[in-house]
């Protein structure tokens, strides 16, 4: 077990509701199903594209990842009607890279 404190305010006022080993739990959870999620953003049809960034902004808001979490609703209001601005490649590669800059703390905390 990590003796790493949560690396965030958002993670350290969930953790002072929930307890570390939760908010531990919940990280490991973020790691291991935040690759899936983007795969299935870049290769899903477009109405499930809105769902899963909606999961996704979500998901990263509760990590303290407030960078990746607007990305994600800017991205989730350009998807809301058939005739927006779709996902582009430059929105994937900044949506990777937000999520491995903050996946560093993260996987600190959780000790992986």
């Amino acid at each position: 077990m990590s003796n790493v404190p949560p690396p965030n305010e958002s993670l350290a006022e969930l953790a002072a509701v929930l307890g570390e080993d939760n908010v531990r739990t919940l990280v490991r959870t973020f790691l291991r199903d935040f690759p899936g999620s983007f795969q299935e953003l870049s290769s899903s049809e477009r109405t499930n594209r809105h769902r899963v960034a909606h999961s996704m902004k979500s998901n990263a808001r509760l990590m303290g990842a407030m960078t990746l979490s607007e990305r994600m609703a800017e991205l989730e209001k350009r998807l809301e009607g058939p005739t927006g601005k779709d996902i582009t490649p430059a929105d994937l590669k900044a949506i990777n890279a937000e999520f491995e800059e903050i996946a560093k703390s993260l996987r600190a905390f959780v000790a992986e």
